[in-house]
């Protein structure tokens, strides 16, 4: 027999074994705990979509980005792009964005939108059709047919929904906010087309309690300047009723508006909210309107005010619409440059995919630890970026 004591070889030798299987598990722990990281810190899969622009091109592009931001393809267009998306279909890939029309109608001293035509175009961006604003009702297209860059929602070939910005004289301002008699408005005018026909239009001047609403260029008595005091720039289908939720930067208003009657369903922000918010749930100068989480929460991007709220926020709503409550909030700051005008924003998980508008940047960030997983400073701003 012999004795396992400091005094006897074999001792040291389960004793070095014994070290050394500890050291490899440690070893085989560490590894495993740090691939998950690793993981973490990379971007989401998918191609980025955008279209740079510098006011007063002639022309634009489209690019389509890696996921590291390295560019896959351009192509060149007759004018400025914007709005740059990408739809599945039922597993038929269209693409769909708006390039300025130089030769069309633009609002004399407006600068606040580019008027031109939307581009349907198939899974090799050649394009199909060309949609511009329909004559219906009181809108006549004889000068103005033009349709606004903000947004546009694809249905299929042959059935969308649009949205114009519509230079006219109304005399339906509430008098007292003291309007000048025949004073000219941009008239923010959404029309769904199906087949070539125009099955439903909503004109916002035909609502004239929304005049009040504005908190921005509503000086109804100027009459040197349009007033653009509504400025929609968003709009969603509420996967819930399919009824269309509309952004209003001006009056830092979203309205759910019934895609039949044109009725106002519910506001949410501005002065009326049938929503109470608490001060750290109102918005200010929104962009970018979408539904995640199967359809249970509402994102968009809080531009934020340059003297309000020099920052930016993604908030997210999850609200009883029909008790006008709201269930549950977030918001999260964005960890870059104050994006003032424009921008857009999507969430994978738990990373959002941010773009910084007019500060010119694109943005990955981990919404529960903060970390930037990717990032990319712009030569030149882009309205919206999309990842798919």
């Amino acid at each position: 027999m012999y004795s396992l004591s400091p005094k006897n070889p074999r001792f040291y030798q389960k004793q070095f074994l014994l070290l050394a299987l500890i050291g490899i598990s440690l070893l085989v722990a560490c590894k495993k705990e740090a691939e998950p990281e690793s993981n973490v810190n990379q971007p989401t899969d998918g191609q980025i979509l955008l279209g740079p622009y510098t006011a007063g091109d002639q022309s634009g592009r489209l690019q389509i980005l890696d996921k590291y931001g390295n560019t896959i393809k351009e192509k060149l267009t007759a004018g400025i792009v914007m709005n740059f998306q990408k739809w599945n279909n039922n597993g038929t890939i269209r693409y769909t964005y708006l390039v300025e029309d130089k030769a069309a109608y633009h609002i004399k001293n407006f600068f606040g939108y580019i008027p031109g035509y939307q581009v349907i175009a198939d899974e090799n961006i050649n394009e199909i059709k060309r949609v511009y604003l329909h004559a219906f009702g009181n809108i006549d297209t004889s000068v103005q047919n033009v349709l606004d860059a903000h947004d546009f929602i694809y249905l299929n070939d042959n059935h969308y929904i649009t949205m114009s910005y519509y230079e006219k004289r109304v005399n339906n301002i509430p008098q007292n906010l003291n309007p000048a008699a025949n004073l000219k408005v941009i008239a923010p005018i959404i029309q769904e087309i199906e087949n070539g026909q125009v099955i439903w239009q909503w004109d916002g001047t035909d609502y004239p309690e929304l005049y009040a609403e504005s908190i921005e260029n509503n000086n109804y008595a100027d009459t040197t300047t349009i007033r653009d005091y509504l400025h929609i720039n968003a709009f969603v289908i509420d996967p819930n009723d399919n009824q269309l939720i509309c952004s209003f930067r001006n009056a830092d208003l979203l309205l759910k508006l019934n895609r039949t009657t044109g009725a106002v369903i519910w506001h949410l922000g501005g002065k009326n909210s049938d929503f109470a918010l608490t001060p750290d749930q109102k918005f200010l100068r929104q962009h970018h309107l979408s539904f995640i989480e199967n359809g249970t929460r509402l994102m968009f991007l809080d531009n934020g005010d340059a003297t309000l709220r020099p920052t930016s926020r993604i908030v997210e709503f999850k609200l009883n619409q029909s008790a006008k409550t709201i269930e549950d909030f977030s918001a999260f700051q964005v960890p870059a440059a104050f994006i003032q005008f424009t921008g857009s924003v999507q969430k994978f998980g738990n990373s959002y995919f941010i773009n910084g508008g007019t500060s010119k940047y694109l943005l990955e960030v981990n919404s529960l630890t903060g970390v930037k997983t990717f990032e990319k400073i712009l030569d030149q701003m882009t309205y919206r970026a999309f990842k798919y």
